[in-house]
């Protein structure tokens, strides 16, 4: 609007007169083809866009291709070793399992024969009492140790996991290693 009416601008004190051009001859810098161009600069801007970016994005997913190809080459090793490894893990905590199983059995079956054919309820109630209390003193000595509860999952897959990082260890691969490429590919 200030374009249309003569106005005075006022720089460092001094007063400059200004005259706007004639409503019939106004110059192509007005605002509406200040607007225009404006317009027309933004649609060229997005046609350079749209037309390069399809090029960009396949040069960027050849890129990423090619990364991923080299990360599977450099993890496939790994992941041969790790499936050995987890087999045999699995196998010691299916082995440490089933003995924690029988232990527990054979405990059971030599307090019950002490019980009842051996000595009496009177004899063994304080020694079943005691071994109660050991049992709950491993527990509370698993939770002071690995600050987890004993449950027999999470117990379950710690040995598991604990299997498995002492096999890598002693094959010379590195854990964070592993796990850092595995979770790039």
């Amino acid at each position: 609007m200030v374009m249309w009416n003569d106005f005075k601008l006022t720089i460092n004190d001094r007063e400059y007169e200004v005259k706007a051009p004639a409503q019939g001859k106004v110059p192509s810098t007005s605002f509406d083809a200040m607007d225009t161009y404006g317009d027309v600069r933004a649609m060229i801007q997005k046609l350079y866009v749209a037309l390069n970016v399809e090029e960009h994005q396949k040069k960027k997913q050849e890129e990423i291709e090619t990364e991923i190809e080299c990360l599977e080459n450099e993890l496939k090793p790994l992941e041969n070793n790790h499936a050995q490894l987890a087999k045999q893990s699995q196998f010691r905590t299916n082995v440490l399992v089933w003995g924690g199983l029988a232990y527990l059995a054979a405990q059971f079956g030599f307090l019950a024969r002490l019980t009842w054919w051996e000595y009496s309820w009177d004899i063994m109630e304080p020694v079943t009492y005691f071994v109660g209390q050991g049992f709950a003193l491993a527990a509370y000595a698993y939770f002071v140790l690995t600050r987890e509860d004993y449950i027999y999952p999470g117990a379950r897959d710690r040995q598991y996991l604990s299997f498995l990082h002492r096999g890598m260890k002693s094959k010379g691969v590195d854990v964070c290693q592993y796990n850092e490429q595995d979770r790039k590919s």
